[in-house]
């Protein structure tokens, strides 16, 4: 539910926020494979898919950890799209995986 949630919410508003506001700030860095990302979606994206994370995982003990791989691989994965494949669908696939990833090494702990 948290990596759909990523892609909905995050993905969204990083497409708001790099219209609205790339390039206004830091205007010479452009990221992304073709360079038409901009560090305000994506600080946007991973900001808000954050949020989803604290909110899907409120419960959970040391949920900091795979909420911040989850985040952060969702936002790269929107950044670079790999393997060529629209970021709708490897989003929540990559981010998912990052996240079980990283809750099976807190559940080692």
């Amino acid at each position: 539910m948290a990596s759909i949630l990523f892609l909905v919410l995050g993905d969204m508003t990083a497409a708001i926020m790099g219209v609205s506001f790339g390039g206004d700030s830091f205007g010479i860095l452009k990221l992304g494979r073709a360079g038409k990302k901009s560090l305000e979606g994506s600080l946007a994206m991973f900001s808000v898919c954050c949020a989803v994370g604290f909110a899907t995982f409120g419960p959970i003990r040391l949920r900091e950890y795979p909420v911040f791989f989850g985040a952060l691989t969702a936002t790269l994965t929107e950044l670079y799209e790999p393997f060529n494949l629209n970021d709708n669908l490897t989003i929540p696939v990559f981010s998912s995986l990052a996240m079980q990833w990283a809750f099976h090494r807190i559940q080692l702990c």
